[in-house]
């Protein structure tokens, strides 16, 4: 059975590098603890004046 953990990063508002680096933060942190990058989805919020990307990891539910 897989375990899903879903990571939420604003990406309007900050520079592209900014919004590499929480990305870069998130993977590092999500791969020490053995999870893995399912999909990356663009969500447009608020009459597109916000947007985010949400990563979903999934991992292996332990004892399965």
């Amino acid at each position: 059975m897989q375990q899903h953990h879903v990571v939420e990063i604003r990406a309007t508002g900050v520079t592209p590098e900014l919004v590499t680096e929480r990305m870069q933060e998130a993977l590092d942190k999500h791969d020490a603890e053995d999870w893995h990058l399912r999909t990356i989805q663009p969500i447009i919020y608020n009459s597109s004046t916000t947007g985010y990307l949400i990563l979903v990891f999934e991992r292996e539910q332990a004892g399965t």
